[in-house]
């Protein structure tokens, strides 16, 4: 599995490989040799050596990413799987953007049988921009087989002792049926949304629907949100997916996060954004007005039916213990 990743990964890696402008800086000239001698046992699959190569490499430039990736792929064709991981983290941390250490990091999940890791970072690659339609398309095919591995491996490990051939099929085929059945558990939505608020400290202050919305707000008890006098806010919206009202994920997020943009543009105020977690079918962002004078962490939830959005709302900086205590709750909001 990892193989047949690496070949797909590694052409694209190679072409994007950029060596720093020569500039009589030794570092670059060191870093690219150390480079392509890496390449050359890594080729020859001498992966002791390329991991040796590759960590010289990156001692003259930390943050190449093709060098991250292979020396991450290297560690694991030389069952060194924890030094992968983090080799692969690394290249994540320092390129969210980038999707290729989302798949290898996914394939070495699946290798260890570790399948909702698997699944959650071939999902996010596949939401990134910068992987192309092929690829899309490519893997959104794999998650559907790699479904089917999960239970038939689940299966296996579960009843090994007495599971009937028939009975296993059975199991396979149940996932699928599960599977075919995602739009079905959609249809169910109400777009109420359950947040484990502490009620001494938070009172619904609005509440507004109709047929293709809901709306609610809270404050701080003893805060007059009505009127805007409010120092914290969250807000919870829904809004139901119709002939009328079509879009995505990406499209919502960025019509949301534009129309902020806009007026820190007009009122010359800066304005800072950044995506904390992004999954398939939802993200989970920060953003700051006025030098922080103004700030929020929100999740977006996008499903065929509808789109949550919660936003937590502050006029100054969030702590960060507040931060800690959103993003839980943001988590662990139920969504019906």
């Amino acid at each position: 599995m990892l193989k047949k990743s690496v070949k797909n990964i590694l052409s694209f890696l190679v072409i994007a490989f950029v060596v720093i402008v020569q500039c009589g800086c030794t570092n670059a000239l060191n870093f690219r040799h150390a480079y392509d001698q890496g390449m050359k046992a890594y080729n020859e699959k001498n992966y002791e050596s390329a991991i040796v190569l590759f960590n010289n490499a990156l001692t003259y430039k930390p943050d190449s990413y093709s060098t991250l990736c292979l020396l991450g792929t290297s560690y694991a064709y030389n069952k060194d799987d924890k030094m992968a991981e983090r080799t692969f983290q690394d290249a994540i941390r320092l390129y969210p953007d980038d999707w290729n250490a989302y798949i290898l990091y996914a394939d070495l999940k699946r290798s260890q049988h570790d399948y909702p890791a698997a699944i959650d970072f071939y999902e996010t690659a596949i939401t990134l921009g910068s992987m192309g339609g092929k690829e899309k398309a490519y893997y959104k095919k794999l998650l559907k087989e790699i479904a089917i591995e999960e239970a038939s491996y689940d299966a296996k490990n579960s009843f090994a002792s007495d599971l009937s051939k028939e009975n296993l099929k059975d199991n396979v085929n149940a996932k699928k049926k599960l599977l075919e059945k995602q739009d079905q558990t959609a249809a169910k939505q109400t777009g109420d949304v359950i947040l484990a608020l502490d009620l001494k400290k938070w009172e619904k202050a609005l509440e507004q629907n109709d047929e293709r919305s809901k709306l609610t707000e809270y404050g701080i008890k003893g805060e007059d949100v009505k009127n805007f006098k409010w120092t914290q806010l969250i807000i919870v919206q829904y809004f139901l997916i119709t002939d009328s009202f079509k879009t995505t994920l990406d499209e919502y997020f960025k019509n949301h996060i534009g129309a902020v943009e806009a007026v820190a543009k007009n009122s010359n105020k800066p304005f800072e954004k950044k995506i904390l977690h992004q999954k398939k079918n939802e993200i989970t962002y920060e953003w700051k007005f006025d030098n922080s004078k103004e700030s929020e962490i929100a999740r977006i939830v996008y499903t065929d039916k509808g789109i949550y959005h919660i936003h937590f709302a502050k006029k100054g900086v969030f702590t960060e213990q507040e931060k800690t205590e959103y993003l839980d709750l943001l988590k662990t909001a139920v969504l019906k």
